[in-house]
């Protein structure tokens, strides 16, 4: 099939993974910058707090707002630039939040 000869013929350039799901909101935050920023805010929020405001790492935790949603979580096959870890894929879909 062609799809698997172009595969192999550039295999040095080109190389298959798993998609990672990006609503479109969170893919315009996914910048070098945005990141950089988060963390310098965060590690500022735990180190230098003051007050009432401290955040002790130990209730830092890998969440956020939404909560669970139903429909999220689908992955597909994609083929981007050899060497990328993670190929994120903007979708637009309805979700259902779970509380």
């Amino acid at each position: 099939n062609w799809a698997k000869h172009f595969m192999e013929k550039h295999s040095h350039e080109i190389q298959s993974f798993w998609s990672h799901p990006l609503d479109h909101s969170h893919a315009r935050a996914v910048n070098p910058h945005t990141k950089e920023e988060f963390f310098t805010l965060l590690e500022a929020m735990i180190e230098e707090g003051g007050g009432d405001d401290v955040i002790p790492p130990e209730l830092i935790y890998r969440t956020d707002e939404t909560g669970i949603q139903s429909g999220i979580g689908v992955k597909e096959r994609v083929y981007g630039p050899q060497g990328a870890k993670i190929q994120h894929q903007q979708w637009s879909r309805d979700r259902e939040n779970i509380t």
